[in-house]
């Protein structure tokens, strides 16, 4: 069944949209393509014409219509695919036509948190631009977590009245309320680690990112 345009909530190019602008990028709204190689060939190749970079999102992934990944890899020049990150890691880095082309995951969480940790620094240095450390600082966390190691994981934050820091309630990536309830990201690095309550953990406030 076909859906209607009604019946489809976009949440990623809005987002995207302003962040670029906030960030003193020009953005050029490109549109919606349909999950069909030749349409994004051409939305690639018009992109590549009138644009320095290209930002995407959705059809990174590995499944059988995730056309993103696949026409980067065949016809463009795929540098980076599916990061050790969460949320975010299915990302693809490569160049299209010779221009930097970044497809960021289709859940808007991930596509959130790549396009501060990777989107911004590459836009940064792209446009001459130096990219600096971004602040952060150390708060009693007022939670507990379990966490796995193999990925660095980013968190929606925002800190309490006590001066700890506290994560939204849910890490589902397609939690968008998540983004407007937050004030910041937790970072925590690629180990295992246990986290208990009033134990140090690194929170990026999202002014940090410039937002």
């Amino acid at each position: 069944q076909v859906a209607r345009s009604d019946q489809i909530f976009d949440a990623n190019k809005p987002m995207l949209l302003e962040l670029l602008k906030a960030w003193g990028f020009a953005a050029i709204d490109g549109g919606h393509f349909e999950d069909h190689p030749d349409i994004i060939r051409a939305g690639f190749n018009a992109a590549a014409k009138n644009s320095d970079t290209i930002l995407v999102t959705g059809g990174a992934s590995a499944g059988d219509e995730d056309y993103v990944s696949a026409l980067l890899k065949s016809e463009g020049v795929l540098q980076t695919w599916r990061v050790a990150v969460k949320p975010g890691r299915p990302i693809a880095m490569a160049l299209w036509d010779g221009v930097p082309t970044f497809g960021f995951p289709g859940n808007p969480v991930a596509a959130f948190v790549c396009a501060l940790i990777f989107g911004l620094p590459a836009l940064r240095v792209l446009s001459g631009q130096s990219h600096k450390r971004l602040m952060s600082f150390q708060v009693p966390a007022a939670f507990q977590k379990n966490k796995k190691s193999g990925r660095r994981e980013y968190l929606r934050a925002r800190l309490t009245d006590e001066g700890t820091v506290e994560p939204f309630q849910s890490e589902g990536s397609g939690r968008i309320s998540g983004l407007s309830w937050a004030t910041g990201l937790i970072e925590l690095a690629d180990d295992a680690r246990d986290i208990k309550q009033g134990d140090l953990v690194t929170y990026i406030p999202f002014s940090a990112f410039g937002i």
